[in-house]
């Protein structure tokens, strides 16, 4: 089994209208607009049509793309606006924290004047637990304590499985089909970390300490793992 946990994808760049496009699986990038399908992180085609239009006359259309082309880094000296289509009801784009779409009518456009503020893989994650002990990252931090894989996917949709973090001070995080958003998880330290874990796929899994749990299960195996933090 071959885990990576690298970036896997380079960029798409179109030199003549300033515009960069980076895989969601790169996490090195920085980006100012990121492209959302409610339904699927890692989409096989977002059901519309985009153009970036610079202020020197410059212009890059593209429609139906996967999620290779996920996050735009445009040409910082121009200012840019994007006109866009849906043929998909819940697609979106994201631009300076304001989301766009995500309940279309088939066909509808419009035009937005992009904010050309930077957005960094490295600043993302995932705070659904409610005790702020245990957070989620989409890219590998210097320090994290669990990393989830798929290995039939890199940049996992879901996760077919359930997980529940807690310690005996009370703290609790719990986990059920989640995305690669999630994929590496920073614990509290001064804790001694119960992990239980059910498989509903057979080739998921993670890793602890260099061990790997998983990759070859049955339909609902489980267990217990104890991360000593203390």
């Amino acid at each position: 089994m071959m885990l990576f946990s690298g970036g896997l994808a380079g960029c798409i760049e179109g030199p003549e209208a300033g515009v960069q496009y980076i895989s969601s699986a790169d996490c090195g990038g920085s980006w100012h607009v990121e492209f959302v399908d409610m339904s699927n992180d890692n989409f096989g085609a977002w059901g519309g049509e985009v153009q970036f239009i610079g202020s020197d006359g410059s212009t890059e259309t593209i429609s139906d793309f996967s999620s290779q082309q996920k996050y735009v880094l445009l040409d910082e000296s121009l200012t840019w606006s994007l006109k866009y289509t849906f043929y998909e009801d819940d697609i979106g784009f994201i631009n300076n924290g304001v989301f766009y779409g995500g309940n279309n009518d088939y066909g509808e456009s419009g035009t937005v004047d992009l904010v050309l503020t930077r957005q960094t893989s490295q600043s993302s994650s995932d705070g659904s637990d409610e005790n702020g002990a245990v957070s989620y990252s989409d890219c590998k931090p210097d320090t994290y304590h669990v990393e989830f894989y798929d290995m039939s996917a890199f940049d996992f949709c879901c996760w077919d499985g359930d997980v529940e973090f807690t310690n005996p001070e009370g703290d609790r995080a719990y986990l059920s089909s989640f995305s690669s958003s999630q994929k590496y998880v920073i614990l509290e330290q001064g804790h001694v970390w119960t992990m239980d874990y059910t498989f509903y796929e057979y080739d998921i899994g993670f890793i602890v300490n260099g061990e790997n749990y998983g990759g070859n299960n049955d339909d609902g195996e489980s267990g217990s793992i104890t991360i000593d933090l203390s």
